[in-house]
């Protein structure tokens, strides 16, 4: 017969069960579908040109594991028409956001390759309309070399600043039966004048998502942001 301890440990049981269940993501939503991430970024926009120079060099996650969490990745170089400015972009995009597969933040992956990271702080890319994207701007350096960085990442609808922001988010959809999609935009300038560079950064990003064909914005900026910017 049961006893009353029994029925309580029973019923707490049943809880956590339908708990766990109703976390369990069941349905994939993916905002590139089969489009070729390289297709959608724009080689040339505003004042802006893709540059051939060779290999961009770019921290990054070792090929095997970057081909695990990325299903497409665009490493190109930019120079302005109008200046001798150059940027570099990274563009990363993983089908699956999971507990398992999810975008590495750059403030992981510079030091993880060796460079020393002076700064970390949060910044916006202005949209126009009243909108804008949150971002990070870090400063990482090695040897003679110091680089800029401004980033932003997509998981879902969320667009998370930081890596406690990027599990709150993931948690959030996972709680809607959610395995969301997820990308990572990230430009870098080199030079020791921060303010300038990080000022050609987020001038960068702002014309990198506004020139994007409307139809694919949501892929970088999520569905939300893309109609406020439309509007």
């Amino acid at each position: 017969m049961l006893n009353r301890r029994d029925l309580l440990i029973g019923g707490a049981c049943a809880i956590a069960a339908g708990s766990a269940h109703a976390l369990k993501p069941r349905r994939n939503v993916t905002l590139l579908g089969d489009v070729k991430l390289g297709d959608v970024t724009p080689r040339r926009f505003a004042n802006w040109a893709e540059v051939h120079v060779g290999q961009v060099i770019q921290p990054e996650t070792d090929d095997s594991l970057a081909k695990t969490l990325y299903n497409q990745r665009v490493a190109r170089v930019y120079e302005a028409t109008n200046s001798n400015a150059m940027v570099m972009l990274l563009v990363a995009y993983g089908s699956t956001q999971s507990d398992v597969l999810q975008l590495h933040r750059p403030e992981t992956c510079y030091p993880a390759f060796g460079f020393s990271l002076s700064s970390s702080a949060p910044t916006s890319i202005p949209l126009g309309n009243g909108n804008s994207v949150p971002a990070r701007n870090l400063v990482a350096s090695i040897e003679q070399r110091v680089e800029n960085v401004t980033y932003f990442t997509r998981i879902g609808e969320f667009l998370p600043r930081t890596q406690s922001e990027q599990r709150i988010d993931k948690l959030k959809t996972a709680f809607e039966g959610i395995i969301p999609d997820g990308i990572l935009v990230r430009c870098s300038t080199l030079g020791e004048d921060t303010r300038t560079c990080m000022d050609i950064n987020r001038q960068f990003l702002a014309d990198l998502v506004s020139s994007v064909a409307a139809p694919y914005r949501p892929v970088f900026i999520g569905s939300a942001l893309a109609r406020g910017i439309a509007s």
